[in-house]
């Protein structure tokens, strides 16, 4: 009892502790999840001048442009990565944004009336099927009118009808950018002039040229080895070129990959089981004296069992010639092709024909690759089998059909005639079909096209082909060499400590340590490694803001290997330091140094050009040059040179200049000016043009390298 009024009397107290200890709770939970009261930008994707993106708003656009990108180009669709969208749709909200307040701020606008024009105008709308007039067959602008009606009225009854309403309401959106875009564009195109003295000016110094002697000694003269570069010389070219080193924000990682394959004992193991199925004492376990060999096979098979017939000149890889010449029932060696141990087992030979001539009636249905939209699958079916009753009635009947029915139009316009074809020109149903039936034999074969009502019409040559089927095994790592792979990564990540110790401790193991350098936060793929978001996320801090150079993390690369990754350097916006990019400027340096000894090789030097390459032992060339191209012959590149050369008087001798591949002395023989014109009028129409030509390309970058960007996409993606 005194306990339990000890107890009420500190009640309160204890109420107290429990209430800060919840609250601590609370804030922890909320302060590391990034939600907390204090980060209410947590679920912000990015900023556009002040106005910000929400998450949920970024993923619906993103959901929206891979269903169109789905819907209009399904081969395209399924290379195309969630990291590509997120740029498309950022570069879509960034364009609508700056060109957005563009168009406000000059008073840009479309009208109603001038978007229904444009519209209207369309090329796609002029030549769509359904709004050309049936009799006519002109574009008729009442049908288009009762289209867009159809659209709006059922938007809400009919599912259909809604998604093509907003697929509508999206293409009009897109035509009045392209209008205000095009306004806007004409507007700066309109607002740039190029005088005529500029014109003059730019023609006649690009038409300039110069005869020169020179006396040149390049920098591959000394060896790299007889420079001695100091800690002062980085610094001096650093300081002297630090715009170079300008970068965003990336990372710098040293890795060591662990593929994850099959090892020798694994191969062994799958070999082994295979020559069981060929030397089974049973003859029920032995697939040479199977009674359903395409079952056997079947069930003993990683892959689709596809019994086909084969000629030499296309067997299957892994395959020799030799197997032509074995008899039905034989059954090959395990061998290896493209990932899988396999024995093939000959289970026919005949002669098949090398060539055929063929005519069909394709009936496509909605949802093939160019499939007939106008009829679904059960509706293609019953047409096709009521077309197949009556050309095998009549095949009189085949070339008029195939020419009013057929979905294949160049065929079809043709009778359905496809001419002589070989057995690997057509899809393996089609071809399967006509190569293995007699002339005269007509039926319907399905492909991924939709249904085909085929008559095999002749038939030439023949040659010997063999039945083939395999069973085939995945050469595949085991979950003990999984286990023993991950152990060798995991031995090594915990066994190293920075950089030297990592690449030094990898090549005592046999590993080969690789850079990859530069990783920016929102890049998706690793040079070596192929697409790893979550490596490029860790090495940049992404929700992980505890990570530091010389820290180690193994990684699984999709399943394909394991990855022990240092994180070898980290920059922040800005310059790069010099340590960052000390070995990356060395030849630069190592040059200048060697300019440096080169200079004084021409001091004291004096007299003619002849005399001064002389006492410098540098050989002394002719050369013709032109000042609107900035090549040194063989030197390449020379741009200072070239701009001292034409900066001198005729027979005037320049000082030693050190360029970009040595240092030169040059001695101007001549100047040829540019050719004086009555009028310069073309050039400065073409150099209004070309102006006027760069505004659709470089107004937007412009307007965006100025805009306030706060692009957060890497920590959602």
């Amino acid at each position: 009892m005194a306990t339990l009024e000890r107890i009420r009397q500190r009640s309160g107290l204890l109420i107290g502790i429990i209430g800060v200890a919840m609250l601590a709770f609370i804030l922890t939970d909320l302060l590391g999840s990034g939600n907390s009261l204090f980060r209410a930008d947590a679920n912000v994707v990015g900023k556009v001048n002040g106005r910000t993106v929400e998450s949920r708003e970024f993923a619906m656009r993103m959901d929206e442009r891979e269903a169109i990108i789905r819907q209009q180009n399904p081969q395209q669709a399924q290379f195309i990565t969630r990291k590509q969208i997120a740029d498309g749709v950022w570069n879509e909200i960034v364009r609508e944004e700056v060109m957005g307040e563009q168009y406000d701020n000059l008073g840009f606008m479309v009208s109603s009336r001038e978007l229904y024009q444009r519209l209207k105008a369309n090329p796609s709308i002029q030549s769509a099927p359904a709004f050309k007039d049936q009799v006519t067959g002109q574009f008729s602008e009442g049908m288009f009118q009762q289209y867009i009606t159809n659209l709006r009225d059922n938007m809400n009854v009919d599912p259909q009808a809604a998604e093509a309403y907003q697929q509508w309401v999206d293409f009009e959106r897109g035509q009045k950018d392209m209008a205000l875009q095009t306004k806007y564009n004409k507007a700066v195109e309109k607002g740039l002039y190029v005088p005529k003295q500029i014109a003059k000016a730019s023609f006649q110094s690009s038409s300039i040229s110069a005869n020169i002697k020179m006396a040149a000694l390049e920098f591959s003269s000394i060896k790299d080895e007889e420079v001695e570069v100091t800690d002062a010389d980085f610094k001096n070219y650093y300081n002297e070129n630090k715009e170079d080193f300008k970068a965003e924000k990336s990372a710098d990682i040293l890795y060591v990959n662990f593929p994850i394959a099959a090892s020798e004992a694994d191969r062994k193991e799958l070999q082994d089981e295979l020559k069981g199925y060929i030397s089974a004492a049973d003859s029920a376990e032995n697939f040479a004296f199977a009674a359903d060999d395409s079952l056997y096979a079947s069930s003993r098979s990683d892959i689709r069992v596809m019994p086909d017939y084969y000629r030499e000149a296309n067997l299957p890889q892994g395959l020799d010639t030799t197997i032509m010449e074995q008899p039905v029932g034989y059954v090959t060696e395990p061998y290896e092709a493209n990932g899988y141990y396999a024995i093939t087992k000959v289970t026919d030979k005949r002669n098949l024909p090398d060539s055929v001539e063929a005519r069909h009636i394709l009936i496509s249905f909605q949802g093939l690759q160019g499939g007939n939209e106008t009829r679904n699958q059960p509706q293609a079916k019953a047409l096709v089998d009521s077309l197949l009753e009556v050309v095998k009635a009549d095949t009189s009947k085949f070339a008029a059909i195939a020419k009013e029915l057929s979905d294949d139009p160049g065929s079809g316009a043709n009778g359905g005639e496809l001419g002589w074809f070989g057995d690997k020109q057509m899809v393996a149903s089609f071809s399967n079909f006509s190569f293995r039936n007699e002339k005269g034999e007509i039926a319907m074969v399905p492909s991924q096209f939709g249904y085909h009502i085929i008559e095999i019409l002749d038939q030439k040559g023949s040659s010997e082909a063999v039945k083939l089927l395999s069973i085939s095994r995945e050469i595949a790592p085991t979950e003990q060499t999984i286990d023993d792979i991950y152990s060798a990564a995991s031995e090594f990540a915990s066994s190293v400590s920075g950089t030297e110790d990592f690449t030094a401790k990898a090549e005592e193991k046999g590993y080969t340590p690789r850079p990859a350098t530069g990783l920016l936060p929102f890049d998706e793929s690793i040079p070596g490694l192929g697409n790893n978001r979550e490596i490029i996320r860790w090495a940049n801090g992404i929700n992980s803001e505890d990570t530091e150079i010389g820290d180690i993390q193994l990684f699984n690369n999709g399943n394909s290997s394991y990855v022990v990754v240092l994180l070898t350097d980290a920059m922040e916006d800005g310059y790069r330091s010099l340590d960052a990019v000390k070995e990356n400027i060395r030849p630069m340096v190592i040059n200048s140094k060697k300019g440096d000894m080169l200079m004084k090789k021409f001091e004291g030097a004096t007299g003619d050009i002849d005399a001064i390459g002389a006492a410098a032992g540098a050989p002394v060339t002719t050369q013709a040059v032109n000042f609107g191209a900035p090549s040194l012959g063989r030197f390449g590149s020379e741009p200072k040179v070239i701009g001292t050369i034409f900066g001198m008087n005729d027979g005037e001798t320049s000082k030693p200049i050190k360029g970009n591949r040595g240092v030169f002395v040059i001695q101007l023989t001549n100047k040829t000016p540019a050719a004086e014109l009555p009028d310069y009028s073309e050039q400065q129409n073409q150099q209004q043009q070309a102006t006027r030509g760069r505004v659709q390309g470089q107004v937007f970058l412009s307007l965006k390298e100025n805009a306030k960007l706060d692009d957060r996409r890497a920590k959602f993606y």
